[in-house]
């Protein structure tokens, strides 16, 4: 009878436990939050974003290789065409015209040359800064090729105006050899800046040369070693190849090739020169 008696309240207490377990889901591994944290929404690009492209087209570097021009004599030269890049040298350009920092402005013009040459917009604003640089020669010359460029251009009045204001100005031009000496002389400079790592100016002094003998081996070499500097290095690689064209068997030509294969290596292209 006693025993019955505990087996009834063991019993009792078991019926009693169950619901219990039953209404108590704490520890079960499957049970969900009541609410699940929603996730955040991408923001979508606008409609009218076209799929790769970058929201700036300066940071775009043009991978297109140098294009041949011809020149007046007929003879194919090597030029690192680049309309784009001459538009923005040209618009940089003006504004420094405007703000009167004339000497950054003459380093953006003869830049934008260098890229387009012959560029009208370019030469007539070059002619302008050269002016104000009291380079009186120089802007008469520039005045003269914009004319020659376009003779019903929308600067041709006033660069026919400037060009006989400039008139009582000039001297004579100077010969050929003296011509050579200056930029030797501006090479000469940009070395100097370059060995001091002080790649901005050197930039500046080899652009400047190369206005004056547009194929000089070494001018073109340390314009590329200045621009690599500035860590500008499809440009650079650009120049490399451009001394390469005209010494291939230069005493700089394996280093010429060296650092295009680095550039190469660094922009993700095939190791070619």
């Amino acid at each position: 009878m006693k025993s019955a008696f505990i087996v009834g309240l063991f019993l009792l207490a078991a019926v009693s436990f169950a619901p219990a377990q039953e209404r108590s889901q704490d520890d079960q591994p499957h049970i969900q939050p009541n609410k699940l944290p929603q996730p955040k929404e991408e923001p979508q690009p606008p409609k009218d974003a076209k799929q790769g492209e970058s929201s700036s087209q300066d940071s775009q570097i043009n991978l297109e290789p140098p294009r041949k021009v011809p020149d007046d004599s007929g003879v194919q030269q090597m030029y690192p065409y680049d309309p784009h890049k001459s538009a923005k040298d040209v618009e940089v350009g003006r504004f420094y015209l405007k703000s009167k920092n004339y000497r950054a402005a003459l380093d953006r013009l003869n830049e934008a040359l260098l890229y387009k040459p012959k560029d009208a917009e370019a030469t007539f604003f070059l002619a302008q800064t050269q002016e104000k640089l009291e380079l009186y020669n120089r802007a008469y010359q520039n005045y003269r090729d914009y004319l020659a460029l376009i003779p019903e251009g929308p600067y041709a009045r006033e660069s026919q105006d400037a060009m006989k204001r400039l008139e009582p100005r000039l001297q004579k031009a100077q010969p050929l050899q003296q011509q050579a000496t200056d930029a030797r002389e501006i090479i000469q400079e940009g070395e100097t800046f370059l060995a001091r790592n002080d790649f901005e100016s050197a930039h500046t002094s080899f652009v400047k040369a190369l206005q004056i003998v547009p194929d000089d081996p070494v001018a073109n070499f340390r314009l590329a070693e200045s621009l690599q500097g500035l860590q500008r290095l499809d440009e650079a690689r650009i120049f490399y190849r451009k001394y390469l064209s005209l010494q291939p068997n230069g005493k700089m030509a394996a280093d010429a090739k060296r650092q295009i294969n680095d550039i190469n290596f660094i922009l993700g292209k095939e190791a070619k020169y």
